[in-house]
């Protein structure tokens, strides 16, 4: 059986992730991506519209390849990884420190909300969201909650412990 999976991207570098993951694929699965334009006929009579079709397009008919299709939902799901520490640091020094480690693993800045930062990640693993929370009374906590699909999200969180462990020593 084969899907017909419709991806739309935003900028060139994303379309160039999605070429990435279907060379990827290629050992893996038959996928190929066609020529001239693709497009989801939702109608009551398609023969009419490929009649009109046929009518208009130079050469053979065999140029045009029609499946039926139903939609599929995949099961999925988006990962989710959760990072707790403690520390007798100050706010304003972890938040140095995990600016410093954002940083050093190319996380761009989000935006703030109270007293979470949200960051994103693009890595040839794939993409992920870094959520940081620190909370500080008498000591800080440290939330670090890691988003994504794939091996990313251990990737990240393996790597954002360590520098964690190795920042709070022992603390």
């Amino acid at each position: 059986m084969g899907y017909l999976l419709i991806v739309d991207y935003e900028s060139d570098a994303e379309r160039k992730r999605i070429d990435y993951a279907i060379e990827r694929w290629g050992d893996r699965a038959e996928i190929s991506k066609p020529k001239g334009t693709a497009m989801v006929f939702k109608g009551a009579n398609i023969d009419e519209f490929l009649e009109d079709l046929y009518s208009r397009i130079e050469g053979d008919r065999r140029k045009v390849e029609v499946y039926r299709m139903e939609e599929y939902h995949p099961e999925v799901e988006e990962k989710t990884r959760r990072l707790r520490y403690e520390s007798k640091e100050e706010i304003e020094v972890l938040e140095k420190f995990l600016s410093y480690l954002m940083s050093k693993i190319n996380a761009g800045y989000d935006y703030r909300t109270g007293n979470t930062k949200k960051y994103f990640v693009t890595t040839k693993k794939g993409q992920a969201s870094i959520e940081i929370t620190l909370k500080g009374n008498g000591t800080t906590d440290v939330l670090i909650t890691i988003l994504g699909y794939g091996e990313i999200v251990e990737f990240l969180a393996e790597k954002i412990s360590e520098e964690m462990e190795v920042f709070l020593g022992d603390d």
